[in-house]
């Protein structure tokens, strides 16, 4: 019993642990100005950080033609 309670415990801990890195890249990218501008190079989509409100990071990939975000180009 005390061993699934300690395993249950770590595994609390570690994901409070995530949350809490999370939550500093979050911070940190909030800090940053929005101001890239993003092409994919497959549909042509334009993914704008200040339009969006969102970092390019967030992106996973692109609405249009579902490329991941590796198929984009930094265009500013």
């Amino acid at each position: 019993m005390e061993t699934i309670l300690s395993g249950l415990r770590k595994l609390n801990l570690e994901k409070n642990l995530t949350r809490q890195e999370e939550t500093c890249q979050d911070q940190k990218t909030q800090d940053k100005p929005l101001k890239g501008i993003y092409r994919c190079r497959v549909c042509g989509y334009i993914f704008n950080e200040a339009e969006e409100g969102k970092p390019f990071s967030s992106l996973e990939e692109c609405p249009v033609c579902h490329v991941d975000r590796g198929g984009f180009q930094q265009i500013r």
